[in-house]
């Protein structure tokens, strides 16, 4: 198995990264596969994270250091009683948006808590919210809003259907990137029937065009923007530091404002106030100290690129060994989607990925039954498909080398052929996943 130079330069340099947070000179660090990569990093975090608590272990909400500004990295903290009053300064999360008159961020526990922290505080200034949403955004929002009952509509994003909505509702358009359907189609329905931008940019890398396309497309027709990521994903160099979540809210410089209009000042103090009485403060020992140092972005956006290059050859080796199969891509290009045999049970497809990746870390192969993405190795878990609940096996790549992350292909396409798990496509293999969908 042949790997690269750069590929294990760029993998010391991370490793390095990491280290230089810890108070002590690391050990020589001597790489020369994946998985003693993977290793070494997940074993540098334990400390870094050991290392960080053992530096405030004493600190409680009666017995805090003198100085009211405490720092983790580029994290700047202060808090008496920490649920109630924390205030966190971060570093930029995205690119800076020259068109925006202000820009307040806050931090909650995960993604998902500053979803809801939005709907909560959207519902504190307004009795009824219309969502103009994907049909396939993800399943968890969706069930978050449908939870909210007849106080949160939602409305599949299509021009045609927007007859339908509440004229007296505030509208919010929600941009999704982990969608099947067309990201920039979803942009293209940023308007004058649209009071709000919500976007949920975890599956973009923070610098991405996509994200600063959609900021300056709202915020040139005077449409505020509010941003909501999970930074466990691709903010976190593949190790799953913490879990982490951010609400960011971009003012216009000139406001379009009609009567159904949010003010952005009142929906940034009732933000706080959600994250506050939900309990959904961010836990300190979560901040990521290693944001601070000055390669950070750059490790951070060359292994989001590698990871889609990855899942792309994936994606063509199974198409090429499992011709009529059924395979769903994504146009973040993260991850894809395995139909599984109809018939057979969750439980049952777990247990099925659990035994594929059994065999193939056998064989030496970094590949692991794991329920997220981002990580430096292949890794598959069951889901099921947003729309119409069928199982699914979710296999996102990994940064690795491109040998690799090939044989790893192979061996997951001769799995699945040995063990019947895929099912067989019920459409023409030409056809692609966005042309099913229009059908």
């Amino acid at each position: 198995m042949r790997i690269s130079r750069s590929y294990i330069e760029r993998k010391r340099g991370e490793l390095l990264l990491l280290a230089s947070c810890l108070a002590g000179p690391p050990d020589a660090i001597d790489l020369d596969a994946p998985d003693v990569a993977v290793e070494r990093k997940f074993r540098l975090a334990s400390l870094l994270k050991a290392e960080q608590l053992l530096k405030s272990w004493s600190v409680t909400e009666t017995a805090r250091p003198p100085a009211r500004w405490r720092r983790v990295g580029d994290y700047r903290f202060s808090f008496g009683y920490q649920r109630a009053d924390l205030e966190i300064q971060g570093p930029p999360i995205y690119r800076a948006a020259p068109q925006a008159r202000e820009q307040s961020i806050i931090y909650a526990a995960s993604g998902m808590s500053a979803i809801a922290a939005l709907l909560m505080a959207s519902l504190q200034l307004r009795e009824t919210i219309d969502v103009l949403a994907p049909s396939d955004c993800y399943s968890e929002t969706r069930e978050l809003m449908r939870s909210f009952g007849r106080r949160i509509r939602t409305v599949s994003s299509g021009q045609e259907q927007r007859a339908e909505l509440e004229e007296a509702a505030v509208r919010f358009l929600w941009l999704d990137s982990s969608t099947h359907s067309s990201f920039q189609s979803c942009v293209a329905q940023i308007g004058p029937g649209v009071d709000f931008v919500a976007f949920d940019t975890t599956c973009f890398w923070r610098g991405s065009n996509k994200i600063t396309h959609a900021i300056d497309r709202a915020l040139q027709i005077g449409i505020p923007v509010v941003l909501v990521r999970s930074h466990a994903k691709l903010d976190n160099l593949g190790i799953e530091y913490g879990r982490l979540g951010s609400i960011v809210v971009l003012s216009p410089e000139r406001s379009r404002r009609t009567r159904r209009s949010l003010s952005t000042l009142a929906l940034v103090s009732k933000l706080r106030d959600a994250v506050r009485l939900m309990g959904a403060a961010p836990v300190l020992a979560h901040l990521p100290p290693f944001e601070s140092h000055v390669d950070y972005r750059v490790y951070s956006a060359a292994r989001t690129a590698s990871i889609i290059r990855n899942t792309r050859r994936l994606v063509r080796t199974l198409k090429a060994r499992l011709p009529s199969v059924q395979l769903s891509t994504f146009q973040h290009g993260l991850y894809f989607t395995i139909a599984a045999c109809h018939g057979i049970s969750v439980d049952e497809v777990r247990r099925a990925i659990g035994a594929m990746a059994q065999d193939l870390a056998r064989r030496g192969l970094p590949f692991k039954h794991a329920g997220s993405f981002g990580f430096d190795f292949t890794a598959a878990e069951w889901c099921a498909d947003a729309v119409c609940g069928d199982n699914l096996i979710r296999v996102c790549g990994g940064d690795l080398p491109l040998d690799v992350s090939d044989e790893i292909g192979q061996a997951v396409a001769s799995w699945c052929l040995s063990h019947h798990l895929a099912a067989r496509s019920r459409y023409n293999n030409n056809v692609s996943t966005n042309q099913r969908a229009a059908a």
